[in-house]
């Protein structure tokens, strides 16, 4: 048996541990902060309810069940997608919002963030795994609630004996609608890095997509030279990116753009919202990476 260090007198070999590829280091943090999210109770209880919510989305259609004339794939998508023109977000992000804000939040605000950045090798590491798992989850959610809400849908045409709407034209729009959802989940931990606090984060998502940016929208209106910049602010442009209202009725199409508040299409809707969500991102990484690690 080989005498121990204190036994001989000599000073004790450091351990080194081996080096881990930045790749490997990545697939741990995002593996680690899956686990962290599936671990809540919270989550399961939330996906539960939403899950439940969208089942029940055929009931809407029984209140105007037409047996003459299928349901219009706008209609179906709007409803598929709770509602974002008459909510203008829709309300599956309020859903969301509890599970996006959480990750970054727990290390910033509750001070564990030195524990989180030791397990995963390093902040931006940490950040980018909260980022990729938040998205997918926000897709995957969104992906999911809209297929269980569009077989609620089918199930409850079926049964009143009304005919089916034209589903390849809820394809497009239920795509975008998840797509909305990844780049939703993606703005709560980023505005969380930036701001630093939990509660002023999911105030201001609650109230600037639903008002504020009406309101800015149009003060910078009445500007000499700038009227329908509104159109182009991030959230018009996500109202757009979910509605297509070439895709309504003739009769129909005023108001749905009244609502929508946008003349972009849906294909610049698209890349205007995700260009939004990415430069965010991208300041809420810069924020993350210089934050003080104390709880405050």
């Amino acid at each position: 048996m080989r005498p121990s260090a204190a036994e001989t007198g000599t000073a004790p070999v450091p351990v080194v541990p081996p080096a881990v590829a930045r790749t490997e280091a990545f697939r741990r943090a995002c593996r680690y902060e899956w686990r962290h999210l599936a671990g809540l109770r919270s989550t399961w209880i939330l996906l539960g309810v939403v899950g439940l919510l969208s089942l029940l989305t055929g009931v809407t259609f029984l209140f105007d069940l037409d047996e003459t004339r299928p349901v219009g794939a706008a209609a179906l998508s709007d409803a598929i997608a709770w509602t974002p023109l008459a909510t203008q977000v829709p309300a599956l992000c309020f859903f969301v919002l509890v599970l996006g804000t959480g990750p970054v939040s727990t290390d910033l605000v509750r001070g564990a963030a030195r524990t989180t950045w030791l397990a995963v090798n390093g902040r931006g590491t940490a950040y980018a795994a909260k980022c990729l798992v938040g998205f997918a989850m926000g897709l995957a959610t969104a992906a999911t609630s809209a297929l269980l809400g569009a077989a609620s849908c089918s199930v409850v045409l079926a049964v009143g004996g009304a005919p089916q709407p034209d589903w390849a034209g809820v394809v497009l729009p239920a795509l975008r609608f998840s797509l909305w959802m990844g780049c939703w989940a993606l703005l709560c931990p980023a505005l969380v890095s930036l701001i630093r606090s939990r509660i002023v984060p999911v105030l201001f998502l609650c109230t600037w997509p639903l008002l504020g940016e009406r309101l800015v929208g149009g003060a910078v209106g009445w500007l000499p030279g700038l009227d329908g910049v509104g159109g182009w602010l991030p959230f018009a442009a996500g109202r757009a990116m979910l509605t297509d209202v070439s895709a309504y009725p003739a009769d129909d199409r005023p108001f749905a753009r009244a609502l929508v508040g946008s003349q972009l299409s849906t294909t610049s809707a698209t890349a205007m919202f995700c260009l939004y969500t990415a430069l965010v991102a991208a300041a809420g990484c810069w924020a993350y990476c210089r934050r003080d690690a104390k709880p405050g």
